[in-house]
């Protein structure tokens, strides 16, 4: 296939780029050329930005395009115009599209969640209402050539976000470890090489429709994880399980201070409980825990954060220390 990727220098592009290359099919990247890029990949590299500058980017002659960066409607509505006569679009949204606030969310189990009116497309409270509605964009355009794919959270080496490298690093390094309680909490998450592998088998079988992505719902609990951690960095841990009251009382906040782990006061129990059959049905495959977190944790060894420590997951040492010590003398 002649594929052309919209973004796909920094994490999920990254990885669809280097599978789709090593499986012989023709790579093209359209990037506004500000991430660094990895030259050993053997891709064209159209510098441009879709929104308003697509004059670099050919019209004709993609058998698909995988749009891994879109999510305001008009700039999607842009590209799709712009690349009409491709024989499939893969538009990546979000399982942001869903509210949070039933057991369970994906394949078409829960509602979606609805747009805040008073705030643009862009704004960050409307990230999930405008994945959904650019998904619509796409279907107008592509209609049977579409294919929506809403991942969960995307894991793994290359991860700008830090949201599961952290506790990959943190094991990796040992000692006394904060972990938000309880034991038996779920979590759920997608390595992002079996989402990308995923994606290209959906094109290679010339799939449509829509797709939820990430691990297997209420599977993978907090404590089994730290198990696999502890096991596959032999490292000398010692976990202290902190009350998930206690974390808020004292100013921590889920998801970006302590990743995997949203606290109780915002009501959500369908986060990190995606059902994920459909995909599961037509080939997903999920690799190992442990495979991820020592492979995840060797890249960040080689490369270390790729954005700002102010934008990304996880709290200091220093932080933890004092966590623990409130912990201790509660």
């Amino acid at each position: 296939m002649n594929v052309l990727i919209l973004g796909g220098t920094t994490f999920f592009g990254r990885h669809l780029a280097r599978i789709m290359t090593e499986r012989d099919h023709t790579v093209s990247l359209f990037t506004r050329g500000r991430a660094a890029y990895d030259d050993t990949l053997a891709c064209t590299r159209y510098v441009g930005d879709r929104d308003g500058d697509l004059g670099a980017l050919p019209r004709v002659g993609w058998d698909a395009v995988v749009d891994t960066s879109g999510y305001v409607p008009a700039v999607v509505a842009a590209s799709c115009a712009h690349l009409a006569s491709a024989e499939r679009y893969v538009f990546t949204s979000s399982i942001s599209v869903y509210d949070p606030s039933g057991e369970i969310v994906g394949d078409g189990l829960a509602p979606y969640v609805p747009r805040v009116a008073d705030l643009p497309d862009d704004a960050p409270e409307n990230y999930g209402p405008s994945k959904r509605r650019s998904e619509d964009v796409v279907r107008a355009v592509f209609d049977d050539r579409a294919i929506v794919v809403r991942p969960g959270l995307l894991v793994g080496p290359h991860d700008p976000t830090n949201r599961f490298t952290y506790w990959a690093d943190r094991f990796a390094e040992g000692g006394e470890i904060a972990i938000p309680g309880p034991p038996k909490r779920y979590v759920q998450c997608i390595d992002i090489r079996d989402a990308a592998a995923f994606v290209i088998r959906l094109l290679e079988h010339d799939r449509s429709g829509t797709y939820d992505l990430s691990g297997k719902p209420q599977t993978t609990t907090m404590g089994e994880l730290a198990k696999v951690a502890r096991a596959t960095f032999e490292s000398d841990t010692r976990l202290t399980w902190i009350d998930e009251p206690f974390l808020e009382a004292h100013g921590f906040s889920g998801w970006m201070d302590l990743p995997l782990w949203i606290g109780p006061s915002h009501g959500l129990p369908g986060f990190m409980n995606t059902n994920v059959d459909r995909a599961l049905d037509h080939g997903l495959t999920l690799r190992p825990f442990a495979q991820t977190l020592a492979d995840t944790h060797a890249w960040s060894q080689q490369h270390g954060p790729v954005m700002p420590s102010e934008n990304i997951a996880g709290i200091t040492r220093e932080r933890e220390r004092d966590l623990l010590a409130a912990w201790h003398s509660r």
